[in-house]
């Protein structure tokens, strides 16, 4: 039974009762769905899935839903070709990429997508189960829009952006959420950036819905650069077919308490899911990434790598699981969790978990926890190096594994460029 916290809904179930003029029809999936985020409560840090982060600053705080802000939106240079923007939970047109999108892509808010007969259920989809069911919930409940984006059959459009920020100078909360549908042999390749300064503390609570067809292949490009003052909680759903691909590539740069739930369905034969990352936690940020993936059919594959580093009083937390269900026989199953400490008060918690119900399978997993090895800093300094000089480049090329499988150019140049600007002051500030 979850442990929750002392009773943190009202302010909640002030702003759902606010946004229900707006549900129409869809009043009553959304009712449902409230409940259900009342019936589950905050977790607390007994919950197993909460252990390591600590969410009582968030239940304590009180977030007024609010439409998008009136002040201008500041937007980095895009990334991809065709860019669409969501502020505050609600598409933004006018501050996106005019005119159609890619060929093969089709793009629809909530309200179009219904009138095109979407179901309901599906557009406001709450999945069960894991530690952020609660706040999927939440967010079916409150989103104020839905982007759905289709990629046609056949097809490999060019790569679409999306923007999620979070503005405005007071305290406010959001609820962002995108279904991804990738049909038969299509591939794609989407960046989701999520941005936000430090202007005032602010709740983001996004739902990201994944579906990859049969041969398939959908490459999502995840960077996080939210503020210091911001919450951050997300939940990715995905469902893979037959001989299909999922590849995410994630780099956590930013808030001040991030939370993802990544959760992938290889549910036919020969489908594979491939997910790398790094997080940075320095200063106080505490950063917690949670993978379970489930193999349930034959010949299945997938694998886990990420790398992160803490420095300050940053706490990061990794929990990466993979299940073979009984059943998927010659299932490929691979799990690396390396962390690297830069100073003595930082702390990376890290667990790697297989559970396996078949015996035709190769599986393993691996975590490793540490600071920059003496020998190598000494190698360096040998050759010339400063000591800023030697830890700057071992702590570069212990990201570089990651950030070299960033196919998509523009995006890995960001996360290098930020990581590196990071790192920098990071290093300089050491005695």
């Amino acid at each position: 039974m979850n442990a929750v916290l002392a009773e943190p809904i009202p302010g909640y179930r002030e702003a759902f009762d606010a946004a229900r003029p707006s549900f129409g029809t869809a009043e009553a999936a959304r009712a449902a769905a409230f409940e259900r985020f009342a019936e589950l409560g905050f977790p607390a840090s007994r919950d197993e899935a909460w252990k390591y982060t600590n969410l009582r600053r968030l239940a304590a705080r009180r977030f007024p839903a609010r439409g998008p802000d009136s002040t201008a939106v500041v937007l980095d240079g895009a990334l991809a070709p065709f860019r669409v923007v969501i502020v505050d939970g609600r598409l933004r047109a006018e501050l996106g990429t005019q005119g159609s999108p890619p060929a093969g892509l089709t793009l629809r808010a909530l309200e179009a997508a219904r009138r095109d007969g979407e179901p309901l259920g599906a557009l406001l989809r709450v999945p069960t189960g894991g530690g952020t069911e609660r706040f999927a919930a939440l967010n079916a409940a409150l989103c104020p829009d839905v982007l759905l984006i289709d990629v046609a059959a056949g097809t490999s459009p060019e790569p679409i952006e999306i923007d999620v920020a979070a503005t405005g100078r007071e305290a406010g909360m959001s609820h962002p959420r995108v279904l991804i549908r990738a049909a038969r042999g299509s591939t794609a390749r989407i960046i989701l950036r999520h941005v936000g300064d430090d202007a005032a503390e602010r709740f983001v609570n996004a739902v990201a819905d994944v579906e990859v067809g049969a041969d398939a292949a959908l490459h999502l490009y995840r960077l996080l650069v939210q503020g210091d003052r911001s919450f951050h909680i997300e939940r990715i759903e995905a469902t893979v077919g037959q001989r299909g691909s999922f590849i995410l590539h994630d780099a956590q740069l930013g808030a001040g308490l991030g939370r993802l739930d990544l959760n992938v369905r290889l549910a036919a034969p020969e489908a594979a899911a491939e997910l790398t990352g790094l997080f940075l936690a320095d200063g106080s940020r505490h950063l917690d990434t949670h993978l379970h993936v489930d193999h349930l059919a034959v010949g299945t594959r997938s694998l886990q790598d990420y790398r992160g580093i803490a420095a300050g009083r940053g706490r990061a937390v990794f929990n990466g699981k993979a299940i073979v269900h009984p059943g998927a026989q010659k299932s490929q199953a691979r799990q690396t969790s390396r962390n690297l400490l830069l100073t003595p008060g930082a702390e990376i918690d890290t667990k790697p978990e297989l559970e396996i119900y078949a015996d035709d399978v190769q599986c393993n997993h691996g975590a490793t926890t540490g600071q920059l090895d003496p020998a190598a800093l000494f190698y360096l300094r040998s050759r010339g190096l400063s000591e800023q000089e030697a830890r700057s480049a071992l702590t570069r090329a212990f990201t570089g594994a990651v950030v070299s499988r960033m196919d998509h150019v523009p995006f890995a140049e960001v996360v290098r460029d930020a990581l590196d600007a990071r790192l920098a002051r990071l290093l300089e500030a050491q005695p």
